[in-house]
């Protein structure tokens, strides 16, 4: 773990998916957060209770595209982390706010919401959301403040198969390809580490704990769970490659929020080309930076795990 001094980390997103785990472990570790939400009011007021208890400061900014509530909320902030899910609107028009805000504010680091594919490793093109990101990317460097991209891989629920959010066991191109996947409380975790540690100042953190491929993940499905008949889908490489290009902007996956174009770029980039985790000379492994982390879970222990695999809703 991290020997550096207290901190000050500023989250937006502080009581989402990634944020929340990212939040309880900043505090555990002893820093500052200060958790920003847009409605101390709204039905997340429980995590917001939950952190303020354990030492966090909560800040109320009702419009997050206002630069000066922002900055008035970030004051005093060593680091700020966007945990927001990476839509285009936020990364388009909400963060390029936030990185002015951090600056004017004299934060010393920025975190863009990363958190899954190495988009430092993606070409132009492969994915549309994948290029708003590479842009937002050229307009961290050029404003000269410091950076950390975190490269988390795959969210064990959307990467290990299970009907919670898929309607079949679901499996996409190229079922030999290396998949880099990672429980949310491990995410969390060396988020929170790599963000307060100076070795990862302007540099990329490439999760890399696990890593198996598709097949071997149903090899553990059928293992674990040999009395169940499950259903399979399969989409092929040829068919993710053209949706990514003809699909349109509705939301129709049964879990998650991308839009179906932005969802089946994702798809293309993790399962045609391989490039959900990459090892660039800007990148350095957690492993190597946390070589005494041991992850809370792996995904065998998931897949064992009924309650993982079935939606009993």
């Amino acid at each position: 773990m991290s020997t550096l001094q207290k901190q000050t980390i500023a989250v937006i997103g502080a009581t989402g998916q990634v944020g929340s785990p990212t939040v309880r472990t900043l505090l555990k570790l002893g820093h500052n957060v200060i958790a920003i939400t847009r409605n101390l009011q709204s039905d997340l007021s429980g995590k917001l209770k939950e952190f303020k208890d354990n030492g966090a400061h909560i800040a109320e900014v009702t419009d997050m595209r206002d630069k000066t509530q922002i900055m008035a909320a970030i004051k005093g902030a060593d680091t700020l982390i966007c945990c927001a899910p990476g839509d285009q609107t936020v990364i388009t028009e909400l963060e390029p706010i936030w990185l002015e805000a951090a600056i004017a504010s004299g934060v010393k680091r920025f975190v863009p919401t990363e958190f899954g594919c190495h988009t430092r490793g993606v070409d132009y093109g492969d994915g549309i959301l994948f290029d708003y990101k590479k842009d937002l990317h050229e307009k961290i460097f050029k404003s000269g403040i410091g950076w950390t991209f975190i490269y988390t891989g795959g969210i064990f629920d959307y990467f290990l198969p299970n009907l919670r959010f898929f309607n079949k066991i679901t499996t996409f191109g190229n079922m030999e390809l290396p998949i880099y996947a990672h429980e949310i409380k491990d995410i969390g975790q060396i988020i929170a580490m790599a963000i307060t540690d100076d070795r990862t100042i302007n540099h990329c953190v490439q999760m890399d704990y696990n890593v198996l491929t598709q097949l071997e993940m149903i090899d553990l499905l059928k293992e674990h769970h040999p009395n169940h008949t499950f259903e399979y889908e399969h989409f092929s490489s040829e068919y993710i490659t053209e949706q990514r290009l003809v699909a349109n902007d509705e939301v129709t996956a049964k879990k998650g929020a991308e839009t179906d174009r932005e969802r089946w770029g994702i798809n293309y980039v993790i399962y045609v080309i391989g490039k959900l985790a990459n090892f660039t000379d800007e990148t350095i492994k957690a492993s190597e930076l946390f070589p005494d982390y041991r992850v809370s879970k792996t995904p065998a222990q998931a897949i064992a795990n009924p309650e993982f695999i079935f939606d009993t809703e």
